[in-house]
């Protein structure tokens, strides 16, 4: 297959942050002299910076009770520190001995791999290590009083990582922590294969590769969001709320030119606590068809064609004496696998297990579970801007990615 994805130039990237910091400074420059009024909780798109996920147009929760009143401009951003250490996975061809590995713990299989005719099975590498910044462009614009659409754009880069652009996510923060505060010395090789260093490399079962190196930008595609804001009086009077997602995304990268569409359902209780404060909780759950449409010698990357993804999530509002907004929200994700995960029944591993003190299994077995993080955000939102910050971490510990940040604004046209 073609290995060359869509490219961005890194002075487009710079133009692009630029232009953020430019509207940021234009908006809170301009005096506001209006309330905010709170429109359900409010967050940022926050499918993570998974190496895999990226390549598809994931969905994420809207939490809103209605539809905007105005165009909104959304400028966002992520670095996500993603690292697995190299591995091989085999799944044998043989159902005897796929029947065999089902009743033994997978680290105690046995598969010595010859060739495809003596040994038949599908085989991968996987090697991650860099810090994946995410751009996300989007526009929302309302239709009428209960609908709304959303245009966005994603782009993923690869870096190094160090304390100017990734300041939390870069590897030798992270060993800091790990180190000095929880963790322990280099639990999972960062240290052992070289930190702040980028290696993405990846050989599906097919044959088909991916490389990425330091600076690689890959435009990954274009989403179309719609919600639909049911007026629903009795529960709505009960500030019980619900809306209805659908969302379809054109998948752009030469490793996975397809079309994905999703359709989601949440709902959004409010409680009023006092003149000033307001306590919201959210929950819902999406689910993607992943390469409805799919283009010719596609990457695999995950053959489980549905994604689904549920978020449960609080926030706490609190109105200032100038009429503004404080925002504290705490956000728990778990994602279906990419993988099948029947396929947890006969696989088999070789990888470095010796050379590093856990996780050397983390780049395939990973992709075969259940993927949770929890995020905790903070806005502040004034009538001609809101913006937003968040960190995100993995606490079951997979590394993709370990910890996420993320910046958020939000401009009414």
């Amino acid at each position: 297959m073609s290995s060359n994805p869509i490219f961005l130039s890194k002075k487009h990237v710079c133009f692009s942050v630029w232009i953020v910091l430019f509207c940021s400074a234009l908006c809170l420059a301009q005096k506001d002299s209006l309330k905010v009024e709170v429109n359900g909780l409010l967050k940022p798109h926050l499918a993570s910076t998974h190496h895999f996920g990226l390549f598809s147009s994931r969905m994420t929760q809207n939490f809103k009770v209605r539809a905007s009143t105005t165009p909104q401009l959304h400028l966002e951003t992520q670095s996500g520190n993603n690292f697995h250490a190299p591995v091989q996975a085999f799944l044998p061809d043989d159902p005897a001995l796929r029947a065999q590995f089902a009743d033994q713990i997978w680290y105690f299989r046995v598969f010595d791999f010859v060739d495809q005719e003596t040994t038949p099975a599908q085989v991968m590498d996987i090697e991650i290590d860099a810090v994946y910044k995410v751009y996300r462009p989007a526009l929302t614009l309302p239709l009428n009083d209960r609908n709304e659409i959303r245009i966005g754009l994603r782009a993923f880069q690869t870096l190094k990582g160090n304390f100017v652009n990734s300041p939390f996510t870069n590897d030798a923060s992270i060993e800091w922590f790990h180190s000095n505060i929880a963790g322990g010395e280099d639990p999972f090789g960062r240290k052992f294969y070289g930190v702040n260093e980028v290696a993405v490399n990846y050989t599906d079962r097919n044959g088909k590769t991916l490389n990425m190196q330091a600076g690689d930008i890959i435009l990954g595609g274009l989403e179309l969001a719609h919600t639909y804001y049911p007026e629903l009086q009795k529960w709505n009077e009960r500030n019980l709320f619900f809306n209805l997602q659908s969302q379809i995304g054109w998948n752009t990268s030469a490793y996975n030119n397809s079309l994905d569409l999703g359709l989601g359902i949440n709902a959004v209780k409010k409680y009023h606590l006092n003149t000033k404060s307001d306590l919201w909780f959210g929950l819902g759950y999406s689910v993607l068809y992943k390469n409805v449409i799919d283009g010719r010698d596609n990457l695999d990357l995950g053959n489980n064609r549905f994604l689904g993804s549920g978020e449960v999530m609080a926030q706490w509002t609190h109105q200032t004496s100038k009429g503004n907004q404080n925002i504290i929200g705490v956000n728990y994700q778990n994602q279906t696998s990419y993988f099948k995960k029947e396929e947890a029944d006969y696989f088999h591993l070789k990888g470095d297990y010796a050379a590093i003190n856990q996780g050397w299994h983390y780049g395939y077995t990973t992709l075969i579970e259940n993927l949770s993080s929890w995020s905790l955000l903070y806005t502040h939102a004034r009538p001609k801007i809101s913006y937003t910050i968040y960190v995100k971490e993995d606490l079951n510990v997979n590394n993709a990615p370990d910890v996420e940040t993320g910046i958020s604004v939000q401009i009414p046209l």
